[in-house]
Order: structure tokens, then sequence, then C-alpha cells
């Protein structure tokens, strides 16, 4: 018989206890670089790379804030790299919404020859690394004539050929496990009422999908906010970087000789935790309806 044990009057078993403890102690792991990160720009240089490290920030009244203003005065393009990243990073979701929501629709519900196959390589094309296609990628952007601007992240990287190309095809195949939960009466009462695909698609299924849409847009955009690598291949000039290459090149170019790097960090982070957040409950709501149907 398993003991029962009462906390503040409520039955509690000892491995909901258990599991509660390793899932705080997952949480602290998980929050303690970004603890440290935020701690750091509060101190001195000296202070902030000692060791052992000091993982809790100083008392309010003692915090340096010398590094967020020198990123606020204009000596770095900080929010330069801000606007770049947001601009590409609305994009590339923008656009990822789009063709997930269209092909994860036509998986779904439309029958055509060589669905599974198509569908099959999509999912295959997850595991290919963006390290083995960026070359060919490089060069079709540069007989575009893209080379050294936004365009040459967004084209390939809408389309999922290029990284984030795992939420692209992710994308697809979670608005298709979505599209694959609706029940089929709703199509055949749409087309009793005389709806074809297209105005199925946008005037019932489209409507159904927004928790989903808003969770796939969440985890797009964090995938294209936190790209590193096709920014570093494609964006050479200093005033287009992103803020993940941005960030690098404030120890460059614009070499401080302090930690001003862990306050553009603290500051990179706000607004791609701020959108988690917000946007947690759909995503969570979006990952139970992939797990719904195959």
């Amino acid at each position: 018989m398993t003991k029962i044990i009462r906390i503040k009057g409520k039955r509690v078993r000892p491995g909901q206890i258990l599991l509660a403890i390793g899932m705080i102690l997952m949480a602290m792991i998980m929050i303690a670089p970004f603890l440290w990160v935020f701690s750091a720009s509060l101190r001195t240089f000296s202070d902030a790379t000692a060791l052992p490290p000091k993982w809790l920030p100083p008392a309010p009244g003692e915090w340096n804030m010398k590094y967020f203003d020198k990123l606020c005065s204009g000596q770095i393009p900080f929010f330069t790299f801000m606007r770049n990243s947001l601009k590409i990073s609305t994009i590339i979701t923008a656009g990822m919404v789009c063709h997930g929501a269209l092909a994860g629709y036509a998986y779904a519900r439309l029958s055509f020859k060589g669905k599974n196959v198509m569908f099959g390589l999509m999912l295959v094309g997850m595991m290919v690394p963006v390290q083995v296609t960026i070359v060919p990628l490089f060069k079709i952007m540069n007989l575009l004539g893209v080379i050294n601007t936004a365009a040459a992240v967004t084209l390939p990287s809408v389309f999922g050929a290029m990284c984030p190309g795992f939420a692209g095809a992710f994308g697809i195949f979670m608005m298709r496990q979505f599209f694959m939960t609706v029940p089929a009466e709703m199509e055949e009462a749409a087309t009793i009422d005389g709806a074809g695909i297209i105005r199925t698609f946008f005037s019932i299924m489209l409507p159904m999908a927004k928790s989903t849409l808003a969770s796939l847009a969440i985890i797009v955009f964090t995938f294209a906010w936190n790209d590193y690598f096709t920014t570093f291949i494609m964006i050479n000039s200093t005033e287009k970087l992103t803020l993940p290459v941005g960030i690098l090149s404030i120890k460059q170019p614009f070499s401080t000789g302090d930690n001003v790097v862990f306050a553009a960090v603290c500051l990179a982070v706000l607004p791609v935790l701020f959108v988690f957040i917000l946007g947690q409950k759909w995503i969570v709501q979006s990952m139970t309806h992939v797990g719904v149907k195959g």
C-alpha cells in the first residue's frame, strides 16, 4: 500500500514529492547560466570573472550600470543589431507560419500522388545539418545578388532550406498533426454549404488552428532570433549583423576590455524570453495536439 502524506490538508504521494524536487533541481540548473550572466553584468570585470563565480546579483544599491549605459550611449551599435534581428526574425516567422499552415493542411487533408514520399523526405531533411548545405546555398544567394543583405538569410530560411530549417520542417509536421485531429464532418459540412478547398481552409481550418499557429510562431521566432551560423556566413557588414553575431563583434572592432558583453547578452535575451513566457501555454497545447493523432 502506497503511503499518503498530507501537506496543508492535501493528500500527496511520496512519488509526487520526489518528482517536484527533481523538477525544482532541473529548473535551477537551467536558470543558473542566466542568473550568472545577469549577476556579472552588474559587477566590475574583476568581480564578474572571479572564481568561484558569484551566482546571485549584488544588492540593488551596489549595481554597476556603466555597462548598460555604454550600450545605450551609441558607442556600440547594439540597437542596430537588435533592429536587424527583429526584422529578419519577423520575416522568417511570417514566412514559415504561412507555408507551414498551407503545407500542413495539404499533407493532412488532401490526397495527391507521392504525398507520403514527399512528407518522409521532408522529415529526413530535418536530420541534415545546415553545414552540409551552406556552400550550395551561399552560391545560389550569390547568383541572386543578395549576399550581405537580409534577403540572403530570410529567403532560404523562409522555405526551411537553411537554419532554422528544423523549425520549418517541424512547423509543417506540427500543423499536419493538428489538422489531422479536426473531425472530417467539419469539412463535409463546409462542402455541403458550397465551400471549396480554399474557402474551407481560410474560413474553418485556419481559425481553429490559432493556438497552434501562435505556438509555431513563437518556436520559429526563437530559432531565428538565436540563429548565428547563417548570418555569420551570409552577412559581413557590421551595420547589417544580427544580435548573435553582433554581440561577438563587440569584442573585436568595438573591443572594450570589460564585461559589456554580459550586459548585451542580458538585453538580447529579454525579447525572446518575454515572447516565450507569454506564449508557453500555446506551446504546451500545440504539443498535446501533435501527440494526439499520428
